[in-house]
């Protein structure tokens, strides 16, 4: 379940033109540099550094079954990297745009309204790098 949620918030973001851009991608990129800027997990395939921003890893945080067992209480979490704070929250103000209060879909899948519950800026120990976290709700149907 999980994977089908983060291959629907990495189609989202693909999918708009000006995220692209502030990630220095385009619709034509190769996947090879796609990955390079947008990874699902937690820790990059690559090395975080000054010269390897900006970059976005979208992950799942723990979630819950509602009363309704069909629906799954989602949570994700997408961490921005850039070099300077603000980079990181225009990345983080243009993602905000893209899935907040808006259902994630993608074909055969899609979600109910996905939230914004969390943002704040985080020190990650890199020099040159900065970071921003933003946190959302999300709720979709399990799938057997």
């Amino acid at each position: 379940m999980s994977l089908q949620l983060l291959d629907a918030v990495q189609h989202a973001l693909k999918g708009d033109a000006e995220l692209m851009e502030l990630l220095e991608l385009d619709s034509s990129s190769p996947s090879e540099e796609v990955v390079k800027r947008l990874t699902k997990g937690m820790e990059p395939e690559i090395t975080v550094s000054h010269e390897t921003v900006p970059h976005i890893c979208q992950y799942v945080m723990p979630g819950r079954f509602s009363p309704n067992q069909l629906v799954f209480e989602g949570k994700f979490c997408l961490d921005f990297y850039a070099g300077t704070g603000y980079a990181a929250k225009l990345l983080f103000e243009r993602a905000f745009r893209i899935l907040h209060d808006k259902r994630i879909t993608m074909p055969g899948w899609a979600t109910y309204l996905c939230i914004l519950t969390y943002d704040a800026d985080f020190a990650t120990g890199i020099q040159g790098v900065k970071g921003y976290k933003a946190i959302f709700d999300v709720d979709y149907l399990r799938m057997n």
